[in-house]
């Protein structure tokens, strides 16, 4: 049956620019960058993560549209990580917020428009 979850999508317009966001802003690592037919495939991941973020161009037809992802980046310091990425540039939408279930969440959109938590748990 399933195991885990490998690899899931974020549409950018473009890879490149998307790649210096997730890789010199995000500290993100390149899993795979190759050429293949027609595409380019862009993987990046976090250090220690199983799950990998490809970052595509949009399908035939598709227009990137940015919003919610849905997707939620883990820290154990989520005031430090989210001093650190504003002074890079990254563009928070929420500064970082005691949440109702006991955690902090800090909201950020990439080049594109598309959301990501930024999430420190707590006991």
């Amino acid at each position: 049956m399933i195991n885990r979850l490998q690899v899931t999508n974020v549409f950018v317009s473009d890879q490149n620019k998307a790649h210096d966001f997730y890789v010199n802003k995000l500290g993100l690592k390149v899993k795979v960058d190759m050429n293949m037919p027609g595409m380019r495939w862009l993987e990046v991941i976090p250090d220690g993560a199983e799950t990998s973020i490809s970052l595509s161009l949009p399908w035939p037809g598709m227009s990137v549209k940015g919003g919610a992802t849905g997707m939620l980046f883990d820290t154990s310091d989520v005031n430090g990580a989210y001093a650190t990425l504003k002074a890079r540039g990254v563009h928070f939408s929420q500064e970082p917020t005691a949440q109702p279930w006991g955690g902090i969440e800090a909201r950020f959109t990439d080049p594109d428009g598309n959301e990501f938590a930024l999430v420190q748990r707590t006991a």
